[in-house]
Order: C-alpha cells, then sequence, then structure tokens
C-alpha cells in the first residue's frame, strides 16, 4: 500500500520506470537533470502539443541527444519519443516503445496513435568527415503527406541539446577530422565532452515550423519539393541556432586583422590622410597595422576554461550568490538567432568585464567580445583579458585619425563577422551608484556598420549589474571629494588579493527587452537598406543610447541595501528612528511592486524593520560593521545615525534606486514648495526642477513631462499622500502623508544641494577666480565645504565632484556660462547679479522647508 501510495504521489517517477532501464535511469538523474532546461520551452513545448503532432529535429546524430531527449520529455509529463529516425539499436529500454525501422509513415502513425512525439536527426558523422553528411533516409516526404491528409497538424520543432564549450574553426584540426567537430560530433566526441561539460548543457529550441501551413504557402508545389524546402528551412533555423550559441567560427587574431586591413573604407579613409599630410601610404597602413593589434581581441577557448574554476572561486569566496534573471537571458539569447547581439551592461565596477562573460560560458552560450578601456591592457592583467575575450580602445581618439579609423575599422569587421559583443554605454565606471547618461561613441560606430550594410540588423540588450556592496566603494568616496583617480597598474593588480579577505554579498544580473536596431529605424520612420542623412543618424543613436539607458534603469534590481541606505540619507535630523527606518522601507518596496521593479529575492517575504531577521537587518548590520553608521537607544527606541564623513560612501547605494523614485521625488518636492496650490503651478515646479536634473536621471523614453506628471500625481494619489480636488493639489491629511512626501522629496536633497553651490560659485567666475571646469568644481568644493560645517546645507554627500561637474554641464547649457577653448566665463543667462541670485534662490526654494 506505500508503494501504491507513492507512485500515485508522484507519477513522473513511475513513467521513468516504465520508459527506462536502470542504467539509462541513473544517467538520467545523475546527469539529465542538470541541463538547464528553459521553462519558457517547455511551455511552449507544452502549447504546440496541444495544437499537432511534434516531431522534434536535431542537427547531428549522437546517442546521448537521443537518451536526453527521451528524459527530458517523460520527465517533464510531455509525449515520449515514440518514432526515431536515423539511430542505430541500442539497449536501452526507450526503444521497446520507440518505432527505429519501417516506413516513415508508419513509424509516426503508431508515434501518434500511441500519444508520442517523433525524432528526427538531420545528419549522422562519420570517420574523416567532420561537417557530417546528409543521412540516406529522407522522412520528410512522408511527413508532408501524412500533414495533407491528417486530421491534426504536424509541427516540427528545430532543437538543440548543447554540451561544447568551443566553437568550430575556420580550418578544422586534426581531431575534429577524427572525432567530429562541435557542430557535428562523432560519438566519442559527444560523449566525452558532454561528461565534461554536462554541468554547463543547455537546451534551445528554433522556430517551429507548422507543416500545414508550409503547405498552404506553397499550393503549387510537390510533396518532394515541399519536403526538401521543409529540410533547407530546418537545416536554417538549426544553423541560426548553432550560431547564436557558438557565435561565428573562430578566427586567428592575425587573420582577422588581415580581413580587417582589406576595409575599403578604412582603405579610403587612410588613402585621403596620407595625401592630407603628405605622407607615405605604406607607412601610414603599417600605423593601422599596429593599432590593430593593440586594439584586437585574441579570445582563447583553453585560457577561458582556465579562468572558469579561477573565477568560480573568487565569486564564491567574495559573493554569496549571482541572482541570473533566467528568463531575460533566454530571451535575449533567443534573439541572437536572428542577430548578432550587443549586450550593454551597467558599468559600477571593474567586475562587470567578469560577471556576464563567466555566466555566459558556464551556461555553454559564447563568450561576448567586451570593449575594455585601454588603462586596462598593462602587463600582465592586458594579455589575460585579450585571452578572455576582451578589445582595447583609448579614451579619446581625438587628434589621431588613423588610429579612430583603425577601430571603426574593426567593428565593422566584428558586426559583417556576426560576433556578439559587449561594451558599457555608460563608458566608465558610476563613481555614484546612479545611472550615467550615454556615451554615444561605440553606438556611433555600430549604427555606422549596420548602415554600411556589414549587416541587416543588430540586437541591443541591455543589462542591468547590481551589488548589494562594491569592491571599489572606498575609493570611489575620495574620488567624489575631490582626490584623482589612481591609475590601473601592476601596482594596483597586486593590492587586489586585499578584496579576498572581505564579503560583498549578491550580485544581481538582469536583462531589459532585446531591442532590434533594424525595428527602431523603422519606428522612427527610416527604411533599413536605405540611405540616412547625417541629421536622421544622429537622431537615431540619441535615441538607441536613450532606450538602452531607460531599458538598464527599467530592469535595475532594487537591493536590501539601497532601501536601507536610502532611509538613512533622506533625513534632515541627527538621527532617524528604528519606526521611521521601517516605514520608509515599507514605502519604497511598494513603489518598487507597482513599478514591476525587480527586487532581490533575499527581500522576498523578508520584514522590513531593521531590527527584525531578514535582508534589511542583514544590510544595516553590514554598514554598521563598515563604519558608515551608529546605533544609539533611548528610551526603548533605537535610532541610527549615518557618520558624515562615509555618508558619500553609503549614497553610492542609495543611488542605485533613485532613476525609480525620481518621478514621485520631484513631485513630492514641487508640492512641499507651497500646498495647496493649482495642479499647473505644481506641475511648473516639477518641470524646473527635471529641467534642472536632465543630466543625472533617466527619464522614460517615449512619454512627455505631462503623460509622466499625471502618471506620477495619481499615484501618489494612490498612496494615500495627495489630494486632487478640481485643479488642486493638496497634501493629504492623514498623518503618514507629510512624512512619507518629505523622505520622498530628501531623496533629492544632495543633488539641490549640490545644484546650489554650483549656483553659487558663479559668483567666482565673475571674479575671474574660476577659469576652467575643473577650478570651477574645486571653487565649489570649498563653498560647500563652508556651507556644511555652517550648517546652511546638511548632506556631506552633496560634496560630490560628479554631480558638481554635471551641474556645469547644466549651467554651460542654460547659458549661465559659455566654454570657449576649455575657458569658463559668464553666459548671457549668467551676465547680471540678479539673474545668478535668482536661480540660486529658485533651488533653495526646495531647501527652506519647515
Amino acid at each position: 500500500m506505500e508503494t501504491a501510495v507513492a507512485q500515485t504521489a508522484n507519477p513522473t517517477t513511475v513513467s521513468l520506470k516504465e520508459e527506462f532501464g536502470p542504467i539509462s535511469r541513473w544517467l538520467g538523474a545523475r546527469y539529465f537533470d542538470g541541463v538547464h532546461f528553459p521553462p519558457e520551452s517547455e511551455d511552449e513545448l507544452r502549447a504546440l502539443h496541444a495544437k499537432g503532432f511534434v516531431v522534434h529535429v536535431m542537427r547531428s546524430t549522437a546517442w546521448i541527444n537521443f537518451l536526453y531527449i527521451a528524459w527530458a520529455m517523460v520527465r517533464r509529463a510531455l509525449p515520449p519519443i515514440r518514432a526515431v529516425v536515423n539511430l542505430r539499436p541500442w539497449f536501452t529500454r526507450p526503444f521497446r516503445k520507440t518505432a527505429q525501422r519501417g516506413d516513415f509513415d508508419v513509424r509516426f502513425t503508431y508515434a501518434r496513435r500511441h500519444g508520442g512525439s517523433g525524432l528526427i536527426f538531420l545528419k549522422k558523422t562519420a570517420l574523416m568527415n567532420p561537417s557530417g553528411k546528409d543521412i540516406e533516409e529522407n522522412p520528410f516526404p512522408a511527413l508532408v503527406a501524412m500533414a495533407r491528409k491528417g486530421d491534426r497538424n504536424v509541427l516540427l520543432v528545430p532543437e538543440l541539446f548543447v554540451w561544447e564549450k568551443r566553437s568550430a574553426r575556420i580550418k578544422p584540426g586534426i581531431m575534429d577530422i577524427v572525432f567530429g567537430s562541435p557542430e557535428a560530433p562523432g560519438f566519442l566526441h559527444s560523449m566525452v565532452a558532454f561528461f565534461r561539460n554536462y554541468r554547463r548543457a543547455q537546451f534551445r529550441m528554433g522556430e517551429p515550423i507548422d507543416l500545414q501551413r508550409f503547405i498552404a504557402e506553397n499550393p503549387q508545389d510537390s510533396d518532394e519539393v515541399i519536403a526538401r524546402k521543409v529540410r533547407s528551412a530546418l537545416h536554417h533555423h538549426l544553423a541560426r541556432e548553432t550560431r547564436a550559441v557558438f557565435g561565428p567560427p573562430l578566427k586567428p587574431t592575425e587573420r582577422l586583422i588581415d580581413e580587417t586591413m582589406r576595409d575599403r573604407q578604412l582603405h579610403k579613409a587612410l588613402d585621403a590622410h596620407a595625401a592630407s599630410v603628405s605622407r607615405r601610404p605604406e607607412s601610414v597602413y603599417r600605423e593601422a597595422r599596429r593599432n590593430l593589434a593593440a586594439i584586437a581581441a585574441r579570445p582563447s577557448p583553453t585560457t577561458l576554461a582556465f579562468a572558469s574554476p579561477v573565477l568560480d572561486w573568487i565569486f564564491q569566496r567574495i559573493y554569496d550568490g549571482i541572482e541570473v534573471d533566467e528568463g531575460g537571458l533566454h530571451r535575449a539569447l533567443k534573439q541572437a538567432g536572428h542577430a548578432p547581439i550587443v549586450l550593454c551592461p551597467s558599468h559600477k565596477s571593474h567586475v562587470d568585464y567578469l560577471v556576464l562573460s563567466w555566466v555566459l560560458w558556464n551556461r555553454g552560450y559564447a563568450v561576448p567580445l567586451v570593449a575594455a578601456g585601454a588603462n586596462l591592457s598593462f602587463w600582465p592583467l592586458g594579455p589575460f583579458l585579450r585571452r578572455c575575450g576582451a578589445f582595447f580602445l583609448r579614451r579619446s581618439f581625438k587628434g589621431d585619425p588613423i588610429y579612430s579609423e583603425s577601430f571603426q575599422a574593426y567593428v565593422r569587421k566584428l558586426v559583417l563577422d556576426g560576433v556578439h559583443q559587449e561594451f558599457f554605454p555608460e563608458g566608465g565606471r558610476s563613481r555614484t551608484g546612479k545611472l550615467l547618461p550615454p556615451k554615444l561613441g561605440m553606438f556611433t560606430w555600430q549604427v555606422d556598420a549596420v548602415l554600411g550594410g556589414a549587416r541587416k540588423d543588430l540586437t541591443f540588450v541591455p543589462v542591468s549589474i547590481d551589488y548589494e556592496k562594491v569592491v571599489e566603494s572606498g575609493s570611489y568616496s575620495k574620488e567624489l571629494a575631490g582626490g584623482e583617480k589612481k591609475p590601473e597598474d601592476l601596482k594596483a593588480l597586486l593590492s587586489a588579493p586585499k578584496v579576498l579577505t572581505a564579503r560583498y554579498g549578491r550580485i544581481h544580473l538582469t536583462f531589459d527587452e532585446p531591442l532590434s536596431l533594424a525595428e527602431l529605424m523603422k519606428s522612427r520612420g527610416l527604411t533599413p537598406g536605405e540611405p540616412v542623412n547625417e541629421e536622421q543618424k544622429k537622431g537615431l543613436v540619441r535615441a538607441l543610447g536613450n532606450r538602452v539607458m531607460y531599458g538598464i534603469s527599467k530592469v535595475s534590481t532594487v537591493t536590501p541595501h539601497a532601501l536601507v541606505s536610502a532611509a538613512l540619507l533622506a533625513h534632515r535630523r541627527r538621527g532617524i528612528t528604528q519606526r521611521e527606518v521601517t516605514d520608509r522601507i515599507t514605502l519604497l518596496r511598494r513603489i518598487a511592486e507597482e513599478e514591476r521593479t525587480p527586487l532581490s529575492k533575499t527581500l522576498q517575504n523578508a520584514p522590513s524593520d531593521p531590527e527584525t531577521m531578514g535582508a534589511i537587518r542583514d544590510a544595516l548590520q553590514t554598514f554598521r560593521a563598515d563604519g558608515m553608521l551608529r546605533t544609539q537607544q533611548a528610551r526603548g527606541e533605537v535610532i541610527y545615525q549615518p557618520e558624515d564623513e562615509r555618508r558619500a560612501e553609503l549614497s553610492f547605494y542609495k543611488n542605485t534606486l533613485m532613476n525609480l523614485v525620481v518621478p514621485r521625488s520631484l513631485v513630492a518636492n514641487a508640492l512641499l514648495a507651497g500646498a495647496p496650490a493649482s495642479y499647473e503651478i505644481v506641475k511648473g515646479r516639477a518641470l524646473f526642477l527635471s529641467r534642472l536634473f536632465k543630466v543625472e536621471f533617466i527619464y522614460r523614453v517615449g512619454a512627455t513631462f505631462d503623460t509622466i506628471f499625471s502618471e506620477t500625481v495619481e499615484a501618489l494619489v494612490r498612496l494615500g499622500l495627495v489630494l486632487r480636488s478640481d485643479d488642486t493639489l493638496q497634501l493629504a491629511p492623514e498623518a503618514h502623508a507629510r512624512p512619507a512626501l518629505e523622505f520622498l522629496a530628501d531623496l533629492l536633497r544632495d543633488y539641490l544641494e549640490s545644484y546650489l553651490l554650483a549656483a553659487m560659485t558663479l559668483k567666482d567666475v565673475a571674479d575671474g577666480m574660476v577659469s576652467d571646469r575643473k577650478a570651477f568644481v574645486k571653487f565649489a568644493m570649498e563653498t560647500g565645504r563652508a556651507e556644511f560645517h555652517a550648517g546652511r546645507i546638511g548632506a556631506a554627500e552633496s560634496l560630490a565632484k560628479t554631480t558638481l561637474e554635471n551641474a556645469v554641464a547644466y549651467l554651460i547649457d542654460q547659458k549661465y556660462l559659455v566654454e570657449e577653448d576649455k575657458k569658463l566665463k559668464l553666459g548671457p543667462a549668467g551676465t547680471e547679479p540678479s539673474a545668478r541670485e535668482q536661480l540660486a534662490n529658485d533651488i533653495r526654494l526646495y531647501l527652506q522647508r519647515t
């Protein structure tokens, strides 16, 4: 009876015993269950089985493929394999119920009647034939005939079971000739490769072919002709999926450089430059080749295989885990079958260079070539990164047209070859934790390559890499306080082992929807393949950069550390109570849920109370252990006090969620500047603030300010913080409304104080004490120190060099300043002292709240 109960409770176990012998069950449980089988693929297969008879189609004959797909179907309660084409007999049990001989229509009819599915291998490998050869059996005419006369549709599903870790070579080696290549492995090759890499193996589905629809779209063709077309389409789908996983065949770097040097556009530019400076073309070409040698990656599967376990050990040593958005990753890499992908991650740490490649490698995907700053090309790090797929670019190309053209030609070659790429759209690392405006150079060169005909389309994938604690936070706070950035060199590399003595929480990797460049062009009224003028191209590049950065902001993960730091810093008194911290974190979590922003998995079911066991308490204890805040107890209350000298470091984590809350923060500031007030007055104040901070934050792409303002007001009304009656906005009368609005408003206080300092420094420009941007920021920092110690500003983190530099950009944009030959002077809007004072007073309006 116990056995009967167990079997009823777990029908999958019963099915596995009925289908597989003991050896196959052991193999499946030991090796196959760890293979990554995306839930999306399982759902799609289940839906296809509901529509008709499914025939799985795989590229190359391999026993391990058959055993896996047979196991995977039964394991997931999907129709089992009941007919197979082109596989030798085997001693395992699945063949007892699987038709493998006889006419094709008999086999597939048997499979349909027994509620199963079919399996076809398109190619088989043979000794001394690494590319595989077409099989002699051709089941497709029989399937076409079945689809014509059958009452159920026939659905052909191209699939890959990937366990290999390297792409094919342009020129097969002796091992490929004897044992088969990664794309067409022989029996021994497939078995050895699988058992070496099964922990990283994956299952992928291509686009299904609806055979009845295919027949209807080709009514004039015979069964034989349709069968050939279907077979060709399946080869195409599988080749596309294979390319998405492995990338293009690996070329030796010298060959890639030689091919790049033959680029016609590069030749034209080099010849023109040689003529303009009266220089011999041969000399210019040699310099271009030297540039390409300094730029080019030299990817090595052997180096990657060596690096992977080392990185695995390091990540396990210093991090508590990497949370990967598997659904987003699957969605992104599915698009790689349609066009090469360009991964565009946020950039907050040097670890960013490693983590995405490591995640892809461990999941069996091709590692992209990563654009890295030339400052990292020093020995021995540079050669190592090159072999892991890094290619290097200088921070500035100005004054060196040969280098500029060489780099652009290299990017064009990568696009032409279909190589997956990765670059950081922000350019450099964010020292503040906040997303930076996109640098458009790499976007421009990618777009130029497509417009120049290198490829019809590229897929850009916004990626957010978020840390609960960054390795560089201490050095960032020193740089923000005015310290010089230390160069990356061997000395800095030798100090890196100190990192291994600390813990840095979790890493969060999330992916936004892939963005097709061709589709973006169509949405802007541009036709792919047709000429685009310079103004249209600039608009396209700007739109692409902004859309990618907005995509990153949408999927940035809210971490416990971000919630705690925001609650602590957006506060004007000396300390904040446990109850207030709890209320603020609860409010932020509710906003994140409303906006469908990813939350760290550690926050699931975790209390918001910082003194109750959970992720929030852990984050607070981390900050306390690092000396960023101290805790006091008085009259039974716990009070938290951030340390003034560590607030800049603490603000890094607050800033990671600013793009989530900034619309509500802008409106909260506009309301608290004087309410009740008319809807239009409050909107005008919010508009002033949004323009003031236009280089600070990422606003929703494609939405007008009026739309965002209206939606934000409604969101505050739903939160019970604001009342709207007729055309008037006012604070809600409930006791919690004002504290909550003040909290949301004060999330922007450090930015308001930074911009106030910049406005005050305009007087130093008028007095002739400031000559350039660097001097302006220095004077603003000194003014800020005086204002802070005098108590006229309260946020020590407002003395941030990066924010002050952004404020200078705003003043130049608004004509308070003009810059000529890197020299600053007052502009038309800042000439009159009253205008300068008015700007400062306009900002003070949002700071002088009582």
